[in-house]
């Protein structure tokens, strides 16, 4: 039973973390909304797909922030679809953010190239606070790694810890 307290711990601790990521996450990209609905950036004739490439990737990062939301809810009632979610949820941010960097060098017309480069700053805010200490990794290897602890454990061990408080 001592032994499975630490994955429930853990995915309580990923929960409350996710929250809190997503939060600034929601803090910042409002900052970069606020920005360009105010016309502190736009597109001009380097860039003339800036808008709805700041558009699409807004969207994305608040897809994003739902579902890690969404997962973070199930891991807090110890539920094992939560640590899915958040799989499909850390996995699809580290693939879109591989894309972008193949967009950047890709042979797309530099006016479409440059308008995603330069949106890439203001409109992905909201995945930056996960960005910028390499989460996405963190909580993949932590969430894993509770997980397969849990599932090595006798079955009834298992049912005895999700029934117990």
């Amino acid at each position: 039973m001592k032994n499975l307290k630490w994955p429930y711990l853990a995915f309580r601790a990923f929960a409350v973390t996710n929250f809190v990521i997503a939060t600034l996450g929601l803090f910042f990209s409002g900052i970069s909304l606020v920005g360009v609905s105010g016309g502190a950036v736009g597109n001009n004739s380097d860039q003339p797909y800036f808008i709805p490439s700041f558009w699409t990737m807004l969207t994305i990062n608040y897809c994003f922030l739902g579902l890690l939301v969404f997962g973070s809810i199930r891991l807090l009632q110890r539920r094992m679809v939560g640590v899915a979610v958040c799989n499909a949820v850390f996995f699809g941010e580290i693939l879109y953010f591989i894309s972008i960097g193949i967009i950047w060098g890709s042979s797309l017309s530099r006016s479409v190239s440059m308008s995603i480069a330069a949106a890439t700053g203001v409109g992905n805010a909201g995945l930056s606070p996960q960005l910028v200490c390499g989460y996405p990794l963190i909580a993949l290897a932590a969430l894993n790694l509770a997980r397969w602890r849990l599932h090595r454990q006798k079955p009834q061990d298992t049912i005895d810890a999700v029934t117990s408080p």
